[in-house]
């Protein structure tokens, strides 16, 4: 048998304080739920300083969630392009190379490798408790597309609990606050 170690404690360990559990409650009351405080959704063409977020469920469906991020990541596409005009501000036509430099130049802006407005945006999902496996299903899908850079981010977020009575239903006006895991899932154009 080989011997035993004795065990360590590793500096990052020694630093943070031990997890403080939450009371155990009487038998005569319950933990009420409350759903978790988010910001309204964004619609898809507000502008480029508004968070494009989007909040996945474990129900959310699949195809659904992948199709919102795309018209998200559509809209600050065209919106990083700008308008492309055909006219050099004279009555003559401009070049073929001239038309189609301008929208590559548009593209690119897009795409955030010049100083267009595209540059930064990114739609974020976030999710906690059961639909994290969800959102790294739809992370997952937009690692294998190209022209998409994807960021993951964990995280954890503060819930509120009421508790109440069990056979009454009354509130007693105490709160809990517990942790839960988040994940954040940031998809910007490449």
């Amino acid at each position: 048998m080989a011997p035993k170690r004795p065990e360590t404690k590793s500096a990052s360990s020694a630093s943070k304080p031990p997890h403080r559990k939450l009371p155990h409650l009487p038998d005569t009351q319950k933990i009420s739920k409350r759903p978790l405080l988010h910001p309204p959704v964004a619609g898809p063409r507000t502008g480029s300083t508004t968070e494009k977020i989007i909040y996945v469920s474990a129900s959310s469906p699949f195809i659904s969630t992948i199709k919102r991020v795309r018209a998200y990541l559509s809209h600050i596409e065209s919106r990083a392009a700008g308008p492309i005009t055909l006219a050099n501000g004279t009555s003559k036509r401009m070049s073929q190379n001239a038309i189609k430099s301008s929208i590559e130049d548009g593209i690119e802006k897009a795409r955030g490798g010049g100083e267009g407005r595209g540059k930064g945006e990114e739609v974020m999902l976030k999710a906690t408790g059961k639909a994290i496996e969800r959102l790294l299903g739809v992370a997952l899908f937009f690692q294998g597309e190209e022209g998409v850079k994807v960021e993951v981010r964990t995280g954890s977020v503060g819930a509120v609990d009421d508790v109440v009575e069990k056979k009454s239903g009354a509130e007693t006006g105490e709160s809990q606050v517990r942790r839960t895991s988040c994940l954040e899932v940031a998809v910007r154009l490449a």
